[in-house]
């Protein structure tokens, strides 16, 4: 049965909103995710941990800072896009963490080597994260059964619908 334009527009239109929640959803995991660019930099690339900016500071905290900045607009950004609320743990967690060995270093002067304490949350983020990924991959499936349930039902009321009115 070919669709009528009604049927194939509303189609249209819930297959974009879902591209666009997925988009916003994609971009809140990255946006967790950016304050760790720097550790992450450093794995593939050891020697960038020496850099320095023009300045003299390390490049390596410009990239931190700049990171918590281009977090909440992202977060924005996925919040605007209807992004999956389950998603916004990754960078709640990552806010959390990083103002907690802030706090923890600058405030109250416990000294950490500064390799350490930043690949611990990067392994205690992917826990929960994991988690996170499944439920998130999970509800994906549900809202594309719960798309083709939708659309048969309604194809089969129209259906019927020609069958009683006579234009089958």
């Amino acid at each position: 049965m070919e669709e009528t334009p009604q049927q194939l527009h509303r189609r249209t239109d819930k297959s974009k909103l879902t591209f666009w929640k997925i988009v916003g959803s994609i971009l809140v995991i990255i946006s967790g995710f950016l304050p760790f660019l720097d550790n992450i930099i450093v794995i593939f690339n050891p020697a960038f941990a020496g850099y320095q900016n023009t300045i003299g500071g390390y490049l390596r905290n410009d990239y931190w800072l700049l990171s918590l900045y281009y977090t909440t607009i992202i977060v924005i950004i996925g919040k605007f896009m209807k992004a999956y609320e389950l998603l916004f743990y990754f960078p709640l967690f990552a806010s959390i963490y990083c103002s907690s060995l802030y706090v923890c270093q600058f405030v109250l002067g416990i000294k950490f080597e500064p390799e350490w304490p930043h690949r611990l949350g990067m392994i205690l983020m992917m826990i929960p994260g994991a988690y996170v990924l499944y439920r998130f991959v999970n509800h994906l499936q549900d809202l594309k059964l719960e798309d083709e349930i939708q659309f048969r039902t309604i194809e089969r009321i129209y259906k019927q619908n020609n069958k009683t009115n006579g234009k089958d």
